[in-house]
């Protein structure tokens, strides 16, 4: 099944992209999934669909230059981006447990406020351009 299928038939309400950065960009299979879900022309699955980007790097600046390319990308295809509160993390060894638990405090509160903002900008989008019937 290819990338665009899976959005056809899967619909979602927003997206939340979590991506690394290589080489200051994003992943090139992550950009391929992309360019396969706006394709065919007319059948964008991020067209006025709100999105948000989260990633995590050793760097000190974590994923801000991989993140600012794929703004680039999700706004060439139309989607809504939550810009403001950014979340760039600093990967630090045991951050994340295996578990999946955030075992620092400060980081664990800001991304659930992180989500809490995305949730809010969500509700914000649809009420500017209503979902389809």
């Amino acid at each position: 099944m290819n990338p665009s299928h899976l959005c056809a038939t899967t619909p979602v309400d927003a997206m939340l992209f979590v991506t690394p950065e290589y080489n200051c960009s994003i992943p090139g299979a992550l950009k391929n999934a992309i360019d396969w879900a706006s394709r065919p022309w007319g059948q964008n699955a991020f067209s006025r669909k709100p999105s948000a980007i989260i990633g995590t790097s050793p760097g000190s600046i974590g994923t801000a230059v991989g993140q600012q390319h794929l703004k680039s990308i999700l706004s060439f295809c139309n989607s809504p981006q939550m810009n403001a509160i950014e979340a760039y993390i600093q990967f630090t060894p045991n951050l994340i447990t295996d578990e999946g638990e955030i075992s620092n405090d400060s980081t664990r509160e800001f991304l659930r406020n992180y989500m809490a903002e995305f949730e809010g900008f969500i509700g914000r989008v649809y009420r500017a351009y209503p979902k389809p019937a």
